[in-house]
C-alpha cells in the first residue's frame, strides 16, 4: 500500500464517523424534542380533566382551584379558563382532542369529560379502545 492509498482509507473512515457522529446528534435533538412535547402535552392535559372535573363540581373544587394558583371566583370565570385552553390547545393538540373539548365546553357533561378523556388517551399513547 502506498502513502495515498492510505490517506484515502483513513479520510474515507473519517468522513463516516464525522456523518455517524451528525445523524446521531440530529436523531439525539429530534428525540429530545419529541419528549419535551409529550410532557408539555401530559401536563395541560392533566390541568385541562382537572379544570373540567372542577366546572362539574364547582362549589366543591373552588378551593382547590385557588390553592393551586387559579384566581378563579366563579363559574363564569371557569369556563373563560377553559375557553383559553381551548385556543391554547390548538398548539399541541390532536384534531379529536380540539373537537372533543369544544363538545365539552358547549356542552360539560360526565359524558363529554369521559370523551375527552378518551382522546387524551389516544393522543397521548396511541390506545385504542372500544369504550
Amino acid at each position: 500500500m502506498n502513502a495515498t492509498t492510505i490517506l484515502s482509507i483513513l479520510g474515507t473512515l473519517g468522513l463516516g464517523g464525522l456523518i455517524s457522529s451528525y445523524l446521531t446528534i440530529l436523531w439525539q435533538r429530534r428525540n429530545e424534542n419529541k419528549a419535551k412535547h409529550q410532557e408539555y402535552k401530559e401536563s395541560r392535559y392533566k390541568c385541562i380533566i382537572l379544570l373540567m372535573h372542577a366546572y362539574m363540581n364547582f362549589e366543591q373544587n373552588k378551593d382547590m382551584l385557588i390553592k393551586h394558583g387559579y384566581e378563579i371566583q366563579s363559574k363564569k370565570d371557569l369556563a373563560e379558563l377553559l375557553r383559553t385552553e381551548h385556543i391554547n390547545s390548538f398548539l399541541f393538540a390532536s384534531d379529536d382532542f380540539i373537537k372533543t373539548f369544544q363538545i365539552f365546553i358547549e356542552t360539560p357533561t360526565e359524558e363529554n369529560i369521559r370523551k375527552v378523556a378518551l382522546a387524551i388517551r389516544k393522543d397521548l399513547w396511541g390506545l385504542k379502545t372500544h369504550l
